[in-house]
């Protein structure tokens, strides 16, 4: 079968490999569509930004490991008796299963667990010729972690189904209430995914910002309450303004940099939630007053299973749009061309590329 294998930093190729068969627990999957996501295009430069969340310190990436961890398909083979009902339908496949038997699976943060295997990711597995990963014309799951797709899910959309089962685990943990004021910082897939579950979840309004110009039609499009420009505007000043000095409630920052840190701590509420969307190894300087009253600065890790039912429920209903989000899809064999056109945001006016194998 014909499958995009990371072989090095910026280096991927469409190879043939070998189809693995189904082990008992496994469903196999005729993939129909794989989103490229943010943290495909850090593999891709050699990153891993499931060590860094999950593990705490970086770890090389292997040079065999197929990436693509939001995909759906259609059963294809099951591993066992027990899963032949599965044959033949469309399903979303929640990508990464955990051990089961250390601390955070048995208090129900399976989330955290850091023996996680990950489908795309390279993760927690054994060694093997090829790591499995969605961009592929076949991928094997688990057939516990697969959920039969509803007609009102299309299988671009369904792709979404990953990072929105992640910005509802966000949202959960920023304790956001009903009529709260949400900031969302950065305006990607995952940005724009956060301000539409915190806008379903009752807040008011929901401001999201970024320097690019198509991101922020996007989210106008999709109901953002306030897209703001950031190349054009001082956010800091213009939000502390509007909300008279009182700052927003809940904070999302999905990028990470000194300048997105100093934004966000100016503008907290007395008693508002900071959720950290990206982990790395830089070093950002706050003073302890930037916390004083009782604001809260914490991060969110991956989601939990019950998440991706929210996400699908949310997905199915209109709730959360994901159409306007997709500006680009690509054939397998021409992965590259995908990888190099979100690489150049500028140019490409890319947000979310569709691998269709």
């Amino acid at each position: 079968m014909k499958a995009a294998v990371l072989e090095g930093p910026n280096r991927i190729n469409v190879r043939d490999i070998p189809m693995r068969s189904c082990i008992t627990d496994e469903a196999l999957l005729k993939v129909k569509a794989c989103g490229i996501f943010g943290s495909a295009l850090k593999y891709h430069r050699g990153e891993n930004p499931w060590a860094l969340h999950t593990l705490g310190h970086h770890v090389d990436n292997p040079s065999n490991m197929v990436l693509g961890h939001e995909f759906c398909g259609v059963v294809h083979d099951v591993g066992q008796a027990a899963y032949q009902p599965l044959l033949g339908k469309r399903v979303f496949v929640e990508p990464f299963n955990t051990c089961g038997r250390c601390e955070y699976c048995r208090t129900g943060r399976y989330n955290l667990c850091r023996q996680t295997r990950h489908i795309g990711h390279g993760a927690g597995w054994e060694p093997m010729d090829f790591f499995p990963g969605g961009m592929a014309e076949y991928c094997p799951a688990w057939a516990t972690h697969v959920y039969e797709l509803p007609d009102a899910i299309s299988d671009e959309e369904a792709t979404f189904l990953d990072p929105l089962a992640v910005a509802v685990h966000a949202v959960s943990v920023s304790r956001l209430q009903a009529g709260q004021s949400v900031l969302v910082l950065g305006s990607g897939p995952v940005g724009l995914l956060i301000a539409q579950v915190a806008r379903a979840s009752g807040a008011f309004p929901v401001i999201c910002t970024d320097l690019f110009d198509k991101a922020l039609e996007v989210a106008r499009t999709v109901g953002i309450d306030r897209p703001v420009n950031v190349r054009e505007t001082n956010l800091v000043p213009l939000l502390l303004a509007d909300t008279q000095n009182r700052g927003i409630d809940v904070i999302f920052d999905t990028v990470g940099s000194a300048e997105t840190q100093e934004q966000a701590l100016r503008l907290l509420a007395n008693s508002g939630t900071l959720v950290n969307m990206v982990s790395h190894t830089d070093t950002l300087p706050y003073r302890l007053m930037d916390i004083s009253g009782e604001k809260h600065i914490t991060g969110s890790s991956n989601n939990l299973y019950g998440d991706v039912l929210t996400a699908i429920s949310l997905l199915a209903s209109g709730r959360v749009q994901v159409q306007p989000l997709i500006t680009h899809r690509v054939a397998l064999a021409d992965v590259s061309q995908g990888f190099e056109l979100l690489l150049d945001r500028a140019s490409s006016r890319a947000l979310k590329v569709i691998v269709l194998p």
